[in-house]
């Protein structure tokens, strides 16, 4: 049904998750990260559809790692004294910590309990696709179980 790679951080771009939706599963596979920059493993998933109540896009701001990405940046200037590159490296590092303070999330709602995607800001509209994947595939699990639906189409 519907499948989208994405970056789980600003500033390592290389590092992929993937969701998949297809008529049984929602299957996930993301790279995890340490503040949002040191790559800790891996977490997969794989949800059946008759265990999701629902799914919603969030965006939320997070003030620790904004936080330390802030004090990296004054960090920086410091370091500029010492040389102009170690200062660009380091402030770098500093505005895509800052910048990770912004994440848009997808929720999944789970045998009563939140599964969160958190991904960076610019990646939103790949996870509003998916959010609307998610529904569609929902929305086509309940009318396949739904009687009334089968009698009227049967009546047709």
């Amino acid at each position: 049904m519907g499948k989208v790679r994405f970056s789980i951080s600003l500033l390592l771009f290389w590092l992929k998750g993937e969701i998949e939706v297809d008529s049984r599963f929602v299957k996930t596979k993301v790279a995890n990260t340490i503040l949002g920059f040191i790559p800790a493993g891996r977490d997969q998933q794989n949800i059946p559809l008759k265990n999701i109540s629902g799914s919603m896009i969030s965006t939320k701001f997070f003030f620790k790692p904004f936080a330390v990405g802030l004090f990296i940046i004054i960090a920086s200037f410091a370091a500029f004294a010492e040389t102009f590159v170690g200062g660009l490296v380091i402030m770098i590092i500093g505005l895509s910590m800052a910048a990770n303070g912004i994440q848009t999330l997808l929720v999944i709602e789970k045998a009563g309990s939140p599964y969160i995607l958190s991904v960076p800001f610019f990646e939103k509209q790949k996870m509003e696709s998916i959010n609307e994947v998610i529904h569609d595939a929902l929305a086509a699990d309940t009318d396949k179980t739904d009687l009334n639906m089968f009698f009227d189409r049967k009546d047709a």
